[in-house]
């Protein structure tokens, strides 16, 4: 397998690759690193992938660390992970806590714990069982979140005003509280629990909300609701 991914390294960039594992059994933790880390591991301990290219999948029993300026995943994950990346596509499961940093980020999958995204720009869809802690410039929420939101916009170059925008289609079952220049609701949307919405309009949207106005303000001065 070494043999191969540094071959794959070597032919896409002329660049070398390292793997490396370390501990016992019960407890093995591995580490790929290079232009490409790539491949499917099955680790009863930690696992470390770093490069450009990342494309990391297979069951990792523990923590999963991944960075990369174009990251992709679909592994399953017993403790936590957490992302770095400029590009970032993860469908995978994930029993533990996530925090994902990014510029772009599509986001389909299980998250079993605290679900932190900090990024330019998110799709949130699959099922989040914790709290959702995230700040940016435009989150599309498609998913159903079990616990309270706590959504904050923030500027971003892409016409939304310096608080960002926000669009929910999905199911915000604790409700929560959002900050956006913009909040937009589209059919199939739902809140069932108490829901704070800060943003310079009212959403025109049939649900029960507390909406209150931006008036001008930076959602990262405005006091949590």
């Amino acid at each position: 397998m070494k043999a191969i991914l540094c071959l794959a390294a070597s032919a896409i960039a002329l660049a070398g690759c390292s793997y490396s594992s370390h501990g016992s059994a019960e407890n093995r933790s591995f580490e790929r690193a290079g232009i490409v880390a790539a491949g499917d591991l099955n680790a009863s301990g930690n696992a470390d992938y770093a490069g450009v290219f990342v494309d990391a999948g297979g069951v990792i029993d523990r923590d999963l660390t991944l960075s990369g300026a174009n990251v992709v995943s679909d592994a399953s994950v017993g403790g936590n992970l957490e992302i770095e990346g400029a590009r970032i596509r993860f469908t995978g499961r994930v029993n533990g806590d996530a925090e994902i940093t990014g510029a772009t980020m599509y986001l389909d999958g299980y998250f079993g714990g605290r679900l932190e995204v900090l990024g330019a720009r998110a799709t949130i869809d699959g099922d989040i069982l914790g709290a959702l802690d995230a700040m940016g410039a435009r989150f599309n929420l498609e998913g159903r979140f079990a616990q309270p939101v706590h959504v904050v916009g923030s500027r971003g170059d892409n016409g939304n005003g310096r608080n960002g925008r926000v669009v929910i289609s999905g199911n915000l079952e604790q409700g929560g509280y959002i900050c956006a220049t913009q909040v937009d609701f589209r059919a199939g949307a739902s809140a069932s629990g108490p829901l704070v919405v800060v943003a310079e309009n009212r959403p025109d949207w049939d649900g029960d909300i507390n909406y209150l106005p931006l008036n001008g303000r930076d959602c990262e001065d405005v006091a949590r609701g």
